[in-house]
C-alpha cells in the first residue's frame, strides 16, 4: 500500500514537472505563405513553371491545328464517298482512304490527350520539387532563428490544419518570427 501512495505521488510530480515545462515552453510563430512568396528562388521557378506551361500551350496548340487538318480531309474523304458519280472501285477506295483517316484522327487524339496528361503530371512533379526545395531552405533559417531565440516550438499562423484552419488562433505580435527568417533569406541567398 505505501509502494502504491508512493508511486502514485511521484507519477503526480513527474507530471506535474511535465505540465509546468509545457508552459514553460518558448513559442514562435511564422507567416509560412509569406516567407514562400518573399525567397528568392520562388519568382524564378515561377518564371519556369509559365515557359513550361508557355511551352506546353505552344505544342498543344500545333496539335490541335494538324488534327484540324486531319478532320477537314476526313471530312472531304467522306464527301467523295457520296458521290454518286463514282465507280464502285473509287467509291470503295475512298471509303478506305477515310476510314484510315479517321484511324489516324483518333490516334492523333488520344496522343494529343496522353501528351496534356504527361505534362501536367510534369507540371505537378516540377512544382512539387521547387516547393519543397523553397520549405526546405525555410526551414533551415527557421531552425536557426529558433536556435538564436531559444524557441522550443515555431508553428505556422497561416496554413490551415487538419481541421481546415490555422493551428494558431492569437499569438501575441512578438512571437512573429517571420522578419527575422525574411532578412536571413535575403543574406544566405545574397551569399549564393
Amino acid at each position: 500500500m505505501k509502494m502504491t501512495i508512493r508511486t502514485m505521488m511521484a507519477g503526480a510530480a513527474v507530471l506535474g514537472i511535465s505540465a509546468t515545462a509545457t508552459m514553460a515552453a518558448n513559442i514562435g510563430v511564422i507567416d509560412m505563405e509569406k516567407l514562400i512568396k518573399m525567397h528568392p528562388r520562388t519568382a524564378a521557378d515561377r518564371v519556369v513553371l509559365e515557359q513550361y506551361v508557355e511551352d506546353f500551350e505552344t505544342e498543344r496548340e500545333q496539335r490541335v491545328t494538324a488534327l484540324k487538318a486531319l478532320s477537314e480531309s476526313f471530312d472531304a474523304l467522306r464527301k467523295g464517298i457520296e458521290d454518286v458519280s463514282l465507280s464502285e472501285k473509287a467509291t470503295q477506295e475512298k471509303r478506305q482512304l477515310a476510314q484510315a483517316k479517321l484511324e489516324e484522327m483518333r490516334e492523333a487524339e488520344r496522343e494529343l490527350r496522353e501528351l496534356a496528361n504527361m505534362r501536367q503530371k510534369e507540371l505537378t512533379g516540377q512544382e512539387l520539387r521547387m516547393r519543397t526545395r523553397v520549405v526546405s531552405d525555410i526551414r533551415q533559417i527557421v531552425s536557426q532563428v529558433a536556435a538564436t531565440k531559444k524557441l522550443d516550438l515555431v508553428l505556422d499562423s497561416t496554413g490551415p490544419g487538419a481541421a481546415g484552419y490555422s493551428p494558431v488562433i492569437y499569438s501575441d505580435k512578438t512571437m512573429d518570427i517571420t522578419e527575422d527568417v525574411t532578412v536571413l533569406l535575403i543574406k544566405e541567398s545574397d551569399k549564393k
